[in-house]
């Protein structure tokens, strides 16, 4: 935000007096004199104690100020050997300029503020006192335009968050398309980069603020008449080049043209060598931000002017091309909640010019373990804010200090406090599908879809891998309930327990922010398990009460590996209890089953915006779970329709024959479990793609006839099916070349990918997909 102070306060900024300034009154001989200015900066010899060292009240001209046009305020400071104001010695009140230059050897003119440190030197005239005081006292003060032209100062001012994230390519490093990359590029040389973006060990599952720690702010501009696609693709994919991730040619071949897929071949190959070709560690605090990728994606696909215009409308894009200056103009503390603002005052005489755009870049530094430790450089990262726009500024390094402020806003209740299952794994995973609770430790009967989750990608997802459980305590049930304990009943269709309850007694520690002289340091709280009294396996309820329970944000109240043994496949009641400092079991007024009755509630999600009351001693929760991979299978090659198992498979014929395989793609579990058919089991979806030879063309075989989509199970009994084909001349057809060419003759491979549904409140399962290739060659012969 830009303001442009000339006389009255419109708005004042905080800590920064810009009081009224009225026009001053003309010297007595009614003229307008021109100052006399020094030619240097060097440190004269003290005046001796005269008549120059008294307090002077000094009429003031403007040289050159229009009728009407208000004069600026302006202050006197006392200044140091270089040129910076130490003291304020007087100020302009419209009238006169009251000035005690006392023992001041020199002095400047600059805008009157209250914190006169962050003045620009660039703001201040300064001038010797023992060269000029008789002058003044004899004419008073007058400035000339290019002298009281910069007391006309502006304000800047910009803001942010800052949070900190999984790095925004994490995902793209297990897609399944990639694993030829990690081959040719060998594991060594990937696991020191996917090793540190486990999320669950050094990232939080979801962005968390960042409450502590200094943003530096640079401001940054440039000017330029004129750019070049070109130039500024390379330079992005310069700057993309670090990332373990492939990257296609910035101009694609011919232009316009589709856009290749950036998982081709000969990308995959250029990624392997560049990471084999590295010698230093990949610094994920300046990883670069995700919409330069996205930019440097789309601009190779557009026509020349439709390229440009992209490019106008992105400022942030301009400090990659263009001539730029940078200097630092200040630093501010982040505030609770992740928020920065900073208002600086601009040099006077910096003016909006044309094809030159001002955008800013930040550095975020936390105190880590007694030193200062850089968390996001956006200057390395090439991450750019344009003027009035705020920063939403992500540090993807595993040692930035998330929040410690407070468990957060409740879910949706009544009026008393409650307890309740918030989430699971990221927040929004808010679980509602199974029936209502009828009793203690019991719900009623189960349809056929209850306890999955419907994701973003696909309805009915099983429940797989571990389970971040997250509860939520209100804040008054501090003295009331001190423990919980989580149990975990196979079920039963008609929502009864079957067997003895399986407790998560896995050990939960919460970190926490502790004080000690001079930082603050990170620490570990051991929650439980323990013994109260005469109950096992209780957990203390994490408050954030005290100044000694500042937990950081993200963590969960235990976790539930559903892959174990102990847990086949099948559906199972999460159910919640709590106690008091005694060990004693409590429960809500008026609720049936074991407990003291005491003023609260257990609560559950009956949508993802509503919650309802739990009328018992414990909250049930139902889950399904499956830890099963997807089935699937390359079973034969088809010429035809007709097939063949060979290993080795060499295919003639006319233009026309066609191509397919016999495959099997499927679950064995899901909504629909009957077998070939199934329409909603937890196989999300299959794929079958082909390509020909080396970096040439690629295509998709459709899915098969018989299932009708790609997400009905096929092939799960009796024999393989087939896909749908594609003719030897299409597969053939070299579109790389133009005119394009069909080849007579070639090599290819073929792949089927069935992709599992499998979700574990953060993600997708993608280690339960299943994926394999075929070779095979192709000859047209008449």
């Amino acid at each position: 935000m830009l303001i442009h102070r000339h006389g009255g306060i419109a708005n004042p900024m905080p800590a920064i007096a810009v009081p009224r300034v009225a026009i001053a009154p003309m010297p007595r001989d009614g003229r307008h004199h021109t100052p006399v200015f020094s030619q240097g900066f060097t440190e004269i010899t003290m005046a001796s104690r005269n008549e120059k060292e008294k307090p002077l009240d000094l009429t003031v001209t403007f040289v050159g100020l229009d009728d009407g046009q208000q004069p600026p305020r302006f202050a006197a400071y006392k200044v140091d050997v270089s040129g910076r104001p130490i003291r304020k010695l007087g100020s302009y009140d419209g009238k006169l300029l009251r000035l005690d230059p006392g023992e001041a050897s020199a002095i400047a003119f600059g805008p009157d503020v209250e914190d006169f440190r962050t003045l620009p030197t660039d703001s201040l005239a300064r001038y010797r006192v023992a060269q000029q005081v008789d002058l003044w006292r004899k004419q008073g003060l007058v400035l000339g335009p290019d002298i009281w032209n910069r007391f006309h100062f502006r304000f800047q001012c910009v803001s942010g968050t800052v949070s900190k994230c999984r790095p925004w390519f994490w995902d793209l490093l297990d897609d399944i398309r990639l694993q030829p990359m990690y081959a040719l590029a060998q594991v060594a040389r990937i696991k020191p980069i996917t090793a540190e973006l486990r999320p669950h060990l050094r990232f939080p599952l979801r962005c968390e603020t960042l409450c502590d720690g200094v943003v530096e702010i640079y401001e940054r501009e440039c000017c330029c008449r004129w750019f070049r696609i070109p130039d500024l693709l390379d330079r992005l994919r310069e700057i993309l080049a670090v990332l373990p991730i492939p990257l296609p040619d910035p101009i694609p071949d011919p232009i316009p043209g589709p856009d290749p897929a950036p998982f081709d071949p000969r990308s995959l190959r250029a990624a392997a060598r560049d990471i084999q070709q590295r010698k230093a560690a990949f610094d994920l605090a300046a990883t670069p931000p995700e919409n330069l990728h996205q930019d440097f994606l789309a601009l190779r696909a557009m026509p020349e002017d439709a390229a440009r215009e992209y490019v106008l409308a992105r400022p942030y894009l301009y400090p990659i091309f263009c001539h730029c200056s940078v200097r630092k103009v200040g630093e501010t503390m982040i505030q609770p909640g992740g928020r920065f603002d900073l208002c600086y005052l601009r040099p006077p005489f910096h003016l909006a010019r044309e094809h030159c755009v001002t955008t800013y870049a930040y550095r975020v530094r936390q105190m880590i373990n007694g030193a200062w430790h850089v968390v996001y450089d956006g200057l390395a990262a090439h991450q750019y804010f344009a003027a009035g726009s705020t920063a939403d500024i992500h540090s993807y390094d595993p040692q930035a200090r998330v929040c410690a402020d407070g468990p957060g806003e409740p879910p949706p209740n009544g009026n008393l406090p409650f307890v309740m299952l918030e989430h699971v794994g990221s927040y929004g995973s808010f679980h509602f599908n199974f029936p209502v609770q009828t009793g203690v430790s019991q719900v009623g009967a189960l349809d056929a879809d209850d306890g999955t989750f419907t994701t973003s990608y696909a309805p009915d997802c099983p429940w797989g891998g571990g389970l971040g459980l997250r509860l939520w305590f209100s804040p008054e049930l501090e003295p009331l309930v001190k423990y919980y304990r989580l149990k975990v009943f196979a079920l039963s269709d008609a929502g009864t327990p079957v067997g003895a309850p399986i407790v998560l007694n896995d050990s939960v520690t919460w970190d926490k922010l502790v004080d000690i002289p001079g930082d603050v340091v990170r620490a570990p709280e051991l929650l439980g398990p323990a013994t109260v009294g005469a109950e096992s396996d209780l957990f203390k309820v994490p408050y954030w009460s005290s100044p000694d329970h500042r937990y950081l944000s993200g963590q969960f109240h235990q976790g539930w590996n559903t892959a174990q043994s102990q847990f086949p496949d099948g559906k199972y009641m999460l159910v919640i209890e709590v106690f008091d400092a005694a060990g004693n079991r409590v429960k809500p007024n008026g609720a049936s089953g074991p407990g003291t009755a005491q003023p609260f509630e257990f609560r559950r999600w009956m949508s993802a915006v509503d919650t309802d009351p739990v009328p018992f001693a414990d909250a049930a929760h139902v889950f399904w779970v499956d830890n099963t991979p997807v089935g699937g299978d390359i079973v034969d090659l088809r010429k035809n329709g007709v097939a063949n198992t060979s290993q080795c498979q060499f295919m003639t014929g006319p233009a026309a024959s066609t191509f397919a395989i016999g495959f099997r793609a499927y679950h064995l579990h899901g909504v629909e479990h009957a077998g070939n058919g199934d329409g909603n089991s937890f196989m999300w979806h299959y794929g079958i793609g082909w390509q020909r030879g080396l970096n040439g063309n690629s295509g998709a075989l459709g899915p098969a006839p018989s299932g009708g989509n790609n997400h009905t199970d096929v092939g799960e009994t009796g024999g393989a099916v087939s896909s749908g084909s594609e003719t030897f001349q299409t597969m053939l057809t070299d579109t790389t070349q133009v005119p394009s060419v069909v080849l007579s003759k070639c090599t290819f491979s073929v792949t089927l990918h069935v992709y599992a549904k499998h979700f574990t409140g953060s993600g997708r399962i993608q280690g339960y997909d299943y994926a394999e290739t075929a070779s095979f060659a192709l000859e047209i012969t008449s």
